[in-house]
Formats: structure tokens, sequence, C-alpha cells
């Protein structure tokens, strides 16, 4: 047992901000903190961490505490398994009341097994280093591959004896139950039962480290040639270990890839070694799986930006065009790099330095627009069927990007390459992204889409009547009092503009009547900050909301495009025109929907004095929604 004076030192010592930053990419927001939450999915950050108070709070899924509470929450870890990582964070050491045999076995099996593992790496490396066979066999290879011996290190490399039992062997002598070796997947036991073989002999060790740096699993490469087994074997999943929630060599890169603000996916351990080698820290692999969801998640905590640096091949290209979609779904800004058939990452970071890779993978990283076309429409080709078979694929991509201004900038960009017309691209992203609504319906799910400042916006996003009636009352607070023409300011305009609107959010409702009272008494147009500390807890939430970066573009999107943006801000006019015409566009809409239910009403009921009306009123209706859709440059079929 830990004794409470060591207790109250790490906690002492612990600043919330450095462990949570640890996992979550943090930026300073006043005196506090906020990033995207660690324990659920979210697109605006809601998760706040305040050094003064020493407390993490997420105002969406409602997690809080400190400390440690956050390692337990996050690392799946126990109370003292929390203390104990966060003691050797900070360098103090543990004082412990008198530790029996009986109370070194009621340790949680996740610990026990995060021993054992982590045993394991020091058995190999040290079979690599001080062993004859390790020596001649494994460090020879390494260093054939010009590893030097600080990346061996940090990564921890090795070498599993060709004995079939010889990891087995010394861990039962050094106290490590055949029960723990069994789960960790270390070993396994013979069909009779008789005797326990390692699951790794005569084999390179690669350890895999979680992102806190517990070794969870092993990679494993046969250097002989021998077709009867599998080139590389991974540990099987346990209770620490999944595969497609890990990334190898994430743990090493996480410090750089915030940094840097990028990370550089490849495919396998000598890719990342190679890599890091070459002074490209920012680096890390899906090894053993294809890129999984998840495994993006990891690297959207530190950032939003990834490069695909895959192998030349078939294969690889094949990975690249699967990567992408799972990338834009979770709106990572996603390109990719395609090195020379001969050439894989670990050759190409072997022959060229830092500099070199920098500038290579500068020079040749495709947005997925221009990767897909590439790869779809090889040698400039123009068939009318493979062009089209092309464009829905591109489309079918695009529609997958949360926010839509981002869409948009794509399907422009979708044009240009494929050298069609911008209006025909926005209809097959219309039809999939309404599809895809439809579909939602159906199932009872939710699409959300962002809203921010396009000339131009897919159909699906009016479909939300309360996305348009936040972005308008939003446009109203942040512009307000500019002016919108010689007599009006934009908060005149807008408010003679949602007269007698009918709100479908009784927030928005609340909002605009609260600035419309503020205005007609005087007081000009209110900013955020008048609202944001209302009493109504409900109201504060749903104006932090407007206020937070859902609506604007990702911080470096302009950077990351290679092409200045025009902002909400710069160009207010322009948005206050597209807000107002899309929140009317979406009451039309609703009135349409409405009207429809009538008529069918009207004809059940065999009253052809309202079946008439009703026909005049849907025509009208039908008739203005045609007008300001030609009005807002949407193609009306």
């Amino acid at each position: 047992m830990i004794t409470q004076e060591t207790i109250d030192k790490i906690i002492g010592a612990a600043r919330i901000e450095e462990v949570v930053s640890d996992f979550v990419k943090l930026r300073k927001r006043g005196t506090n903190y906020i990033g995207n939450c660690p324990f659920h999915d979210e697109k605006t950050p809601s998760f706040t961490v305040s050094p003064t108070k020493e407390i993490y709070k997420c105002f969406g899924c409602g997690k809080a505490g400190n400390s440690v509470s956050f390692i337990m929450e996050h690392e799946h870890a126990s109370y003292p398994e929390a203390l104990r990582y966060l003691a050797d964070k900070y360098h103090i050491p543990i004082e412990e009341t008198i530790s029996s045999p009986e109370q070194q076995e009621q340790k949680t099996l996740r610990e026990s097994m995060h021993i054992l593992l982590s045993a394991a790496q020091k058995f190999y490396t040290d079979a690599m280093m001080q062993s004859e066979e390790g020596k001649n066999i494994a460090l020879t290879y390494f260093k054939e591959r010009d590893l030097k011996p600080h990346i061996m290190e940090s990564f921890g490399l090795g070498w599993a004896p060709s004995s079939r039992d010889a990891f087995s062997n010394w861990a039962l002598k050094n106290g490590y139950n055949k029960e723990l070796l069994l789960l960790t997947g270390l070993a396994f036991e013979t069909a009779e039962g008789q005797r326990l073989l390692d699951k790794f002999h005569e084999r390179v060790m690669f350890p895999i480290h979680n992102i806190s740096g517990k070794v969870v699993g092993f990679g494993g490469r046969i250097i002989k040639s021998n077709a009867k087994e599998a080139k590389y074997i991974n540990s099987p999943e346990t209770e620490v270990y999944s595969k497609s929630k890990i990334l190898y060599g994430m743990f090493q890169a996480k410090k750089a890839v915030a940094d840097h603000d990028s990370c550089i996916l490849v495919e396998g351990y000598m890719d990342v070694l190679s890599l890091v080698q070459a002074g490209i820290g920012y680096v890390a692999a899906s090894s053993g799986t294809s890129l999984t969801e998840e495994q993006l998640k990891i690297v959207k905590r530190y950032t939003e930006n990834v490069t695909l640096f895959y192998d030349g091949d078939d294969a690889g290209q094949k990975a690249s065009m699967r990567a992408i979609d799972l990338a834009l779904a979770q709106d990572i800004n996603i390109k990719v790099v395609s090195l020379p058939l001969e050439e894989d990452p670990d050759s190409f970071a072997r022959k060229h330095d830092k500099e070199e890779i920098e500038e290579f993978i500068k020079k040749n990283a495709l947005d997925f627009v221009r990767f897909k076309a590439k790869n779809l429409l090889p040698d400039g080709q123009t068939d009318p069927i493979i062009k089209a078979k092309a464009a829905r694929e591109i489309i079918t991509s695009v529609a997958l990007i949360p926010d839509s201004l981002k869409r948009n900038l794509f399907v422009r960009e979708a044009a240009n390459v494929l050298q069609m017309k911008e209006e025909e691209l926005h209809d097959e992203l219309r039809r999939i992204l309404a599809g895809k609504m439809r579909d939602a319906n159906k199932g009872g799910g939710e699409i959300r889409t962002e809203t921010t400042a396009p000339a131009q916006m897919p159909l699906v996003d009016f479909y939300s009547g309360v996305i348009q009636e936040e972005r308008v009352l939003r446009n109203l607070l942040m512009f307000g009092d500019k002016q919108f023409t010689e007599e009006q300011t934009v908060g005149e305009f807008i408010l003679s503009q949602l007269t007698d609107a009918d709100w479908e959010n009784v927030q928005c409702r609340k909002l605009y009547e609260e600035v419309k009272k503020v205005h007609e008494e005087g007081g000009g147009f209110p900013g955020f900050s008048l609202f944001v500390n209302n009493e109504d807890q409900s109201f504060q939430q749903f104006i932090a909301n407007m206020m937070s970066d859902k609506h604007s573009l990702a911080e470096g999107w302009a950077k990351f495009l290679g092409r200045p943006i025009t902002s909400a801000e710069e160009n207010y006019r322009e948005e206050i025109n597209s807000s107002i015409n899309y929140f009317t566009l979406k009451k039309i809409e609703q009135m349409i929907g409405q009207n429809d239910e009538e008529l069918k009403k009207a004809d059940a009921e065999k009253d052809i004095d309202k079946s008439i009306g009703s026909l005049q009123l849907k025509q009208h209706l039908n008739e203005m929604r045609s007008t300001l859709m030609k009005q807002m440059g949407i193609t009306v079929r």
C-alpha cells in the first residue's frame, strides 16, 4: 500500500494541465485550457482544464475530476496504478507500507499483465544485447538496417531466442505464473497441456506501447527465410492490447506530433524506426492492421493534419484510398504521398536525410481529391463513363466531411481537377447528403453538419432548421452594429427579415426576443458577452455552443490547403445574405411540407375547396422556392 504521505506528495506535485496534455491536445483560453474530450466523440471542444482549480470538466459528457481520476478514467487504471503513473511522471519515490505476498497477489489483473509484458521486453532486449545468438542475428540485422543504439534503446527492440520455451522457462523461474503467461499471449500450451511454448521464438522483437508508455504487446519478425512461418506475427488481442486501438510509435511521437501539428502515418515497424532515425519524429504506424477509426482518434488528440506515407505498390495505394475516407469522416485534414514503386518508407528514409525527406513530402503530397483523381483517371483518361464514376467516388468522399465550408472548397477543387462544372458536382453532393439524411431519419440516427460561411452550401444543411436559425442569430450577435447598407446596420437588416419567424428551437426564439428587446430599448446590438452569464444554465450552454469553433474553420486549415480563405468577418455582407437566404429557404421548405400534409388531408376528406386552395398555395410556394434558389446559384430541378 502507498503511504498517505506519498499520496499527498503526488497530488501536490501533479499539475492537471500537464497530466491531461499527455493525452489531449490543449490550447489556452484565458486562464483555462480547452480541447476535445477524450471520453466521448466531439468536434467542438467542450473539455476544459482549470490549472487554478486543479480540475478538468467536460461540458459535453459531464466527466470531471482531478489528475488522479483523469488517469484512472482515461487509462482504465486502478487508484494505485494512477498514483504510480503520476509518481513516475514527477519522479516521486513511492513509499509503501509493508507489502506481504498476499497483498502483491491482490494487484489487479491489468497491472500484473503490464508488469509481465514490461519484464518480457527487458528479457528480449537482454537476449539481443548479451547472448551470442542475439548479437550475431538480431543485433547484426538491426545494424544492417542502419539503426543506431539510441533508436534501438528508445523503442526497446530485442530478440526472442530460437529455443521454443526460453522466455516461458525464464518467466516461471522468476515467479510469473502460468495463467499470466497465457493471458498476455506470450505463451501457449501444447495440445497435451504438459508444456508451455513461447509465442515468439527466433524473431527480432518490436515492443508495442500504449499512449502512456506501457508495453501492451509485441510484434516479431522472422529473420531466416522460412516459407512455413509468417514474416511478422503479433501478440493476440488481450485485456490490455487491442491492435485496432494502438498505433506503433505514437507514445514516442506524441510530443513531436503536437509540436509539429502534423503526423505522418506509415504501415510498418521499420518504416517508423527509419524515419525517426532520419529526424522525422512525428511518425506512427498502424502495424498489424489496416488503419482504423480508433487509431485516427488517437492521432486527432494531437493534430488534425495527417499525411499518409505508404508503399508505392498497388497494395499501398489501395490502403491509402481506404484510409482517406476514414480520416475525412473524423474531420482530419488528409494528404497522401506516393513513393516510387521500388521504394517503401523504410528504404526511402535510409537513403535520404531529414531535409530531403521533408522536401519530398512537401513536393509530392496530394490532397485526397487529386490523389483519387490520379488513381481513378490514370494517364488523362477522358472516357465519360470512367470519368463519371471517378467524380462520383470523389464526391462521395467529400460528403463524409462534417464541415460544410470544407466540403464546398473540395467541390471546387474537384471541379478544377476533373474539368467539370461546379454546379454538376454540387448536385451530386446534395443527392448523396440528402440520401444520408433520409437513411439517418429512417434509422433514428443523426447527421451533424457544421455551418460556416460558404457562398454556396449543400442542400442538406438547410434540412436542419436549427442550424440555419443558429447561423443567422450568430451573425446578428457578431456583426449587428456593422453597416450593411447606407441606411441600415446588419442588425436592423436581420431583424427586418426575421419578423414573424417561426422558430424551431426555443433557445433561438429566446435569444431573438432578447436581442430585439435590447435593441428596441436603445441598447444597440449586444454581442455574446451579454448572454453568456444568463441565470438559465441551458441558455448559457446554448450561447457557449454558438461561441465555439464549430461555426468556424479549424485553425491551420488555410495553411493546410496552401491558399488563403476569406473568413466571414472579412466578407460579412456576403455571409449575412447567405445566412438569410438559407434561413428563408428552410422556412419555405417547411411551409411546403406543411401544405403537402394539408393537401393530403383535404384529398382524404374530399374537400374540393381546401384541395384547390392548397394546390394554389403549393404552386406559389414552389415559385418562391425556385426563384430564391436561382438567386442563390442552386440548380433547380
